[in-house]
């Protein structure tokens, strides 16, 4: 009796082995389906994939970026501040637009963020005020302190987003 069951397994074990795969293959299938469905990661993983995926700002293309910035607050000129705060405000919306945020402008999708999201929000959406007075107002003035107090919250979210170090 176990002869003839051994016997089986040897003549069927290219079937069985096949048979194995497919159920082995069905099941992980059902396992990935319900763990995206069942959104057990969360939707901050797929927002940062997205952004640091092969789509998304470069490493060495946000340090550029954020050097280049750093120089217009260095120029000790009112307009480069200004030009600071709008390159860091922009750079902040492409991020979050290639990570998936729908809306027209960066204000629709700072709504949509929770301080779980990204730590420093609230902040953030206060310096977006800054940048639309200055788009807005011809005449707004701003100070060298003012401009590296609205750097230091880009800086502090493009670290956390891990766009610059």
């Amino acid at each position: 009796m176990i002869e003839g069951f051994l016997n089986f397994i040897a003549e069927n074990l290219l079937l069985l082995q096949f048979i194995s795969l497919v159920i082995s293959t069905v099941l992980i299938g059902f396992v990935i389906y319900f763990i995206i469905k069942l959104n057990f990661m969360g939707n901050t993983i797929e927002h940062y994939v997205d952004v640091f995926s092969s789509k998304g700002i470069t490493h060495r293309r946000g340090i550029k970026a954020w050097k280049r910035i750093q120089k217009m607050l260095a120029s000790g000129d009112e307009s480069e501040f200004k030009k600071a705060i709008l390159e860091a405000d922009r750079i902040l919306n492409d991020i979050l637009k290639m990570a998936g945020y729908s809306g027209i402008n960066l204000d629709e999708r700072l709504t949509q963020m929770t301080p779980a999201q990204l730590l420093n929000i609230e902040e953030i959406r206060q310096v977006h005020k800054l940048h639309n007075k200055i788009v807005s107002e011809q005449d707004f003035l701003i100070s060298l302190g003012e401009a590296q107090v609205a750097m230091a919250i880009y800086k502090k979210a493009f670290q956390e987003l891990k766009l610059i170090e």
